[in-house]
């Protein structure tokens, strides 16, 4: 009789202890997720620019402004960007660089430096593609042959009745070149080149 008693006391025991351990078993434990949805991320974030262009708007009028003796940093001032370097050496004590200023419909700055300072200067297509085939100056063989050396420009831009487009400038010593072009109908052309502001040769294409 008191085996059975014990052994129903043992019975009883473990069923009480098993009912704790179930009710254990269904409370709900809340467990912290790192996930991407509990961590808010700004999606405005601006984004960094990578635009590193330095196109330039190029003109006649800003080629004009460019004087020989200017430093690279008036230079780009003056075109409104930055060059981009083409050439760079150096002879003896001399410091030579280049530089090269791109626009729309090809057209082109170029700049020499001597030294840190503009010795020469160049352009293209800034009065009009150079690849057009028209121009609008009044260009005649007649008006050619009357175009002699030792005239001054202005006396050419007289006989044409027009001003020329300036090609190039630069200065050697105590020299000074420039290059002047007047381009007419159907690639007509005239070019003219001064030397301390006086004519020292002409060529023609085109006229009639």
């Amino acid at each position: 009789m008191k085996r059975s008693y014990t052994l129903a006391l043992a019975v009883l025991v473990f069923v009480v202890l098993g009912c704790g351990m179930l009710g254990k078993k269904e409370e709900k434990v809340e467990i912290p997720t790192n996930t991407a949805e509990s961590t808010p991320v700004a999606k405005d974030s601006p984004a960094k620019s990578t635009d590193s262009s330095s196109s330039s708007s190029l003109s006649m009028e800003k080629y004009e402004e460019i004087k020989n003796g200017m430093s690279y940093d008036e230079v780009a001032k003056v075109l409104g960007s930055p060059g981009e370097e083409t050439r760079s050496s150096t002879v003896g004590k001399i410091e030579l660089k280049s530089y090269k200023w791109e626009g729309d419909k090809y057209q082109r700055v170029y700049v020499n430096f001597r030294d840190g300072k503009v010795n020469s200067k160049s352009q293209s297509g800034l009065s009009g593609s150079t690849v057009s085939k028209d121009g609008d100056a009044d260009i005649t063989k007649a008006k050619y042959d009357q175009i002699k050396n030792d005239m001054s420009y202005e006396e050419v831009v007289k006989i044409i009745g027009s001003e020329g487009e300036q090609i190039s400038n630069s200065k050697s010593g105590n020299y000074e070149y420039s290059s002047y072009a007047w381009k007419g109908p159907n690639y007509s052309r005239i070019s003219a080149s001064f030397r301390n502001g006086k004519l020292n040769s002409k060529s023609q294409s085109g006229l009639k």
